[in-house]
């Protein structure tokens, strides 16, 4: 980093999965400074963010209180909480801080919430990014970036396929808001909370991808199907009884004309022996398929290590969050230099690591 350039001072606004990644991330950026960090459990009150995030001390201490972490001198927060709080968002922006956020906002279209948000952005002389890996990276700003190599497009399909039995979200999470361990029955009738959260959130990613190429969408379509553990899984959360939900496969799809363009499939599982047993499988891969003049395939995965170094082996599913994470971090410089407003990845210079090269 420039010596006369001082770090960016960051709040990291909620500690649950990738909030706890974030800390780390911070605190090992040279080009960041952690300033504060606001929590929602009253246990976590009063600790050291070194004591949530599992690093040494930082000497910041965590507070549940808005108005306090809203008075502190900082250029931005990092906001990852387990549900998106608009007013909470708009209450930060109009403080003068920044937002980058792993919680959606990558492409808004309610004009509503858009005049919001602007509104509190020049109120506040700040600009809001929403980031992350699918939204905010694999299923928009990578087809973008690979368009640069096709002279027609057809069609572009996003695979995400991830195993979530190590993935280390909260019970909460992953039996309430995602929905497994439900019973068929029970996830045909009330389909998973996070459901349609998630198409909206797709919707944007669809929306930016058809904004950055230049054309329209007309419609929207959603799918959801279930397959049933064959046997008790156990998974970090907890455990899944046989019979009930251990795998979902939702697909997004943008169409022109009643035609399909732009197909998200996501394939989420908690155990290799399912019913039905779907061909998709993976610790963690995203796949990008162009159908066009040429044809393109890009896939993208993650591991601790490709050369066999010894470094702590983390598993893939795991590291899909800090890849949320890092993607958002990194972001902040370009969020924090940027004019007043809602900002998309249309909007900033190139998200990159700087400052990072290890030589080994």
């Amino acid at each position: 980093m420039s010596e006369d350039r001082r770090a960016y001072r960051v709040i990291q606004w909620a500690t649950g999965t990738i909030g706890k990644y974030a800390l780390r991330s911070i605190v090992d950026d040279p080009k960041l400074e952690l300033a504060g960090v606001w929590v929602h459990s009253d246990s976590k009150v009063g600790k050291d963010a070194g004591e949530i995030a599992g690093i040494d001390p930082t000497g910041i201490v965590a507070t549940g209180d808005v108005d306090e972490i809203l008075a502190l001198d900082a250029d931005c927060v990092h906001y990852a909480p387990l549900r998106s709080d608009l007013d909470e968002i708009c209450l930060i922006l109009e403080s003068g801080k920044n937002v980058v956020t792993p919680t959606g906002y990558v492409f808004l279209k309610d004009p509503e919430v858009v005049d919001r948000l602007e509104h509190s952005c020049r109120k506040g002389g700040v600009s809001i990014h929403g980031t992350g890996i699918h939204p905010g990276f694999a299923a928009d700003r990578l087809p973008i970036v690979l368009s640069a190599l096709c002279g027609k497009i057809d069609k572009i399909t996003v695979y995400e396929v991830a195993d979530f039995s190590q993935m280390g979200e909260s019970p909460e999470m992953v039996f309430g808001l995602l929905g497994f361990g439900m019973t068929a029955d029970e996830a045909h009738k009330s389909p998973p909370a996070l459901l349609e959260v998630m198409s909206g959130i797709f919707q944007e990613s669809m929306e930016m991808i058809a904004a950055g190429l230049g054309f329209e969408i007309e419609s929207f379509s959603t799918a959801h199907e279930v397959a049933l553990a064959t046997r008790d899984v156990q998974i970090l959360a907890g455990t899944i009884p046989k019979g009930c939900v251990a795998g979902q496969h939702f697909e997004y799809t943008a169409l022109i004309g009643g035609v399909p363009v732009i197909v998200f499939q996501t394939y989420w599982r908690m155990d290799d022996e399912l019913e039905p047993n779907w061909e998709h499988t993976a610790d963690l891969r995203y796949t990008v398929l162009i159908e066009g003049d040429p044809s393109l395939k890009c896939t993208l995965e993650t591991a601790s290590s490709y050369s066999g170094r010894s470094v702590e082996k983390v598993h893939p599913a795991q590291l899909g969050i800090l890849l949320a994470t890092l993607n958002g971090t990194n972001s902040i410089p370009a969020v924090c230099d940027a004019g007043p407003g809602v900002r998309t990845s249309l909007d900033l210079p190139l998200i990159r690591a700087t400052d990072v090269l290890r030589g080994n």
